[in-house]
């Protein structure tokens, strides 16, 4: 299983906005220049660069990350609340002894600081933004995390809620699953994490076996 942070296990969009706010508008960016949606989705430099551009005088991206890092990492150090359905999707996965891994698009620092939030024990494989040459969209992402699990790309499932991740995942060869509204063709689109099961995932796989998933014969998988 491969799961994104940001808009699939957590929502850290607020706290970034908040983040951006409070930076940019010192810097003389109206509030209405920065829009979550355009941000959502897109590498972290990506949306630096164009956020910096946007300052009334001069700011480099590394400079915004810097501000805007601080301050989003100070929040998240106090802990954020998991989407619903994720804890317990992520403890069903673990009693049925599937191996995730969690793909990020944000940076390690960002990632560190949200994982106590979900459980460590949770991840056996994590991989930032910043660890990657080429980000989401590109399949890399999801490649390695698959390699590192030891998993074919084709026998992994990737949980994404936007249009990049999920564009990601299946130039990767895996299964996708949409929690948002998408165009993407995907093979299951849900609300949230609350409407899967490992039964649900592991029949993504058109597999009559779940132990071919990884599953535990003797664990009772149900949520």
């Amino acid at each position: 299983m491969l799961f994104d942070m940001d808009g699939t296990l957590v929502d850290t969009e607020p706290l970034l906005h908040d983040a951006l706010l409070a930076v940019l508008g010192a810097a003389g960016v109206p509030a209405a220049a920065i829009r979550p949606e355009e941000l959502r989705g897109h590498g972290v430099a990506e949306n630096l660069t164009r956020l910096s551009a946007l300052a009334r005088s001069p700011m480099s991206t590394e400079e915004l990350y810097a501000r805007v890092g601080g301050r989003l990492l100070d929040r998240l150090r106090l802990g954020i609340a998991p989407l619903p359905g994720a804890v317990g999707l992520l403890g069903a996965l673990r009693r049925a002894r599937v191996p995730c891994a969690l793909v990020s698009s944000s940076y390690r620092a960002m990632v560190d600081a949200v994982l106590p939030s979900l459980g460590r024990a949770e991840f056996a494989v994590t991989l930032a933004g910043d660890e990657v040459r080429r980000p989401k969209p590109d399949p890399e992402p999801y490649r390695t995390a698959a390699d590192r699990l030891g998993m074919p790309p084709g026998r992994c499932v990737v949980v994404e809620d936007s249009s990049t991740g999920l564009r990601s995942g299946r130039a990767a060869g895996c299964v996708t699953v949409s929690v948002a509204p998408t165009r993407e063709p995907v093979a299951l689109g849900v609300r949230d994490l609350s409407e899967l099961t490992v039964e649900r995932l592991a029949r993504l796989l058109d597999t009559a076996d779940p132990a071919s998933f990884r599953l535990s014969r003797e664990s009772d998988t149900s949520t």
